[in-house]
């Protein structure tokens, strides 16, 4: 799979701005008892590349920020953190709506091809352009300008129409294996909850199963000097599965108690989050290396002899459990919550007979095996496709 090209055409380099229209501005305040479909930057994922959510508000409700009128095939390019990379393509439903002025709206003219746009301004080339004009420490953001400036090669609309086909049937690829790691990572709670929702366990309460113990709040000022362990951060565990990347350097003279570092098999639930996200769990399940606990995360200590790990990883998934935690949590706001060790201790588990914890434990086991080789053919996929990306714009130079 490759895009059909001779080796050196005679394309000429162009700014990204030559080869876009002008688009429409206009004020929704204008029409204050109409509705509109607004896309804010919220709306647009840097991981999807598509529009995920616009919500329709009445023209009286508009922000300052509503004022670019798109059309169907106009790309997204937010200039608010660049290295982020949120971009996307309007699709037909929103053909009309209005986009947020934190986007670059760049509508193909007759010249250019829509989704051969839309794959440059996900190279890698183009990114690192961006992220390196960009101005401001704490919210860096390009402008328009400086978008449009980028130089883009235009080859002939047939070649470009061949390059952006190829491109996306190459991420068609990665789209369809992400989709199946997330039905996998889906299955194990399915299968729980087949296992043994609704029936009437015996219950024991977590202070008899396990004590939790945590880490201190550190983090070095400097992350470039730090020390060679690294604290979690509470990303750590939200998802559910465990993030060793999610963490920081400590400072360069701790050294970290050994009952704060991290093994391999720990199962780790976050103390303070929002409602929703407060009590997280995920199993450690690589080796993690230098990794020390904060105090907003806490491990299990079990004081029952060869726990089924996986089983209480997936009990404290489970909608009951998660409900219970949150209405045990505490705090003034939604935006973050507390639960303390005492009421943790206190939470009654369900404790089926061991043979089918298991079981239970067997099934996730061969789950992830599947998911194991799922995600190395992804990183093959991703390994592909950006090797194609590359090749497309490589006659870019430089």
């Amino acid at each position: 799979m490759r895009p059909q090209h001779h080796a050196n055409p005679p394309w000429p380099t162009v700014p990204l701005g030559s080869v876009c229209e002008l688009i429409t501005l206009w004020n929704p305040t204008a029409a204050p008892d109409d509705p509109f479909s607004y896309i804010d930057l919220t709306a647009v994922s840097n991981r999807t590349k598509k529009i995920d959510g616009a919500n329709v508000i009445m023209g009286s409700d508009a922000p300052s920020r509503a004022r670019q009128k798109v059309k169907t095939d106009d790309l997204l390019v937010s200039t608010v953190r660049p290295n982020l990379n949120a971009v996307a393509l309007v699709p037909a439903g929103l053909d009309g709506a209005t986009a947020s002025t934190g986007f670059t709206v760049l509508r193909a003219s007759e010249l250019a091809n829509p989704r051969y746009l839309f794959h440059w301004v996900r190279s890698q080339r183009f990114v690192s352009e961006m992220t390196r004009r960009a101005s401001g420490a704490s919210y860096p953001a390009v402008t328009d300008k400086i978008v449009k400036e980028s130089m883009i090669h235009l080859p002939p609309l047939g070649v470009q129409r061949r390059i952006a086909e190829v491109l996306d049937a190459a991420d068609a690829v990665r789209a369809a294996r992400r989709a199946t790691l997330t039905r996998l990572d889906e299955l194990p709670q399915a299968i729980f909850h087949q296992m043994f929702a609704g029936q009437d366990w015996p219950t024991q309460p977590l202070g008899m199963i396990a004590t939790l113990s945590g880490g201190r709040n550190l983090v070095a000022d400097d992350q470039e000097v730090g020390s060679p362990y690294k604290v979690l951060k509470i990303s750590a565990v939200t998802s559910g599965r465990f993030r060793p990347q999610e963490s920081k350097s400590l400072p360069p003279d701790y050294v970290p108690p050994g009952d704060h570092l991290i093994s391999r098999n720990d199962l780790l639930i976050s103390r303070a989050n929002t409602t929703e996200l407060v009590g997280a769990v995920a199993l450690v399940d690589v080796d993690p290396g230098m990794l020390v606990l904060p105090d907003k995360i806490w491990k299990f200590n079990w004081l029952v002899g060869n726990p089924i790990i996986s089983y209480f990883h997936h009990v404290f998934q489970s909608r009951p459990i998660r409900t219970q935690i949150s209405s045990m949590s505490a705090g003034s706001g939604g935006s973050m919550k507390n639960i303390s060790k005492a009421k943790l201790a206190l939470l009654p588990i369900p404790v089926p007979p061991l043979e089918l914890q298991r079981e239970f434990a067997a099934k996730v086991e061969a789950v992830e095996r599947t998911r194991a080789v799922v995600v190395d053919a992804l990183k093959a996929d991703n390994e592909l496709f950006a090797a194609l990306q590359a090749q497309s714009f490589a006659q870019m130079g430089g």
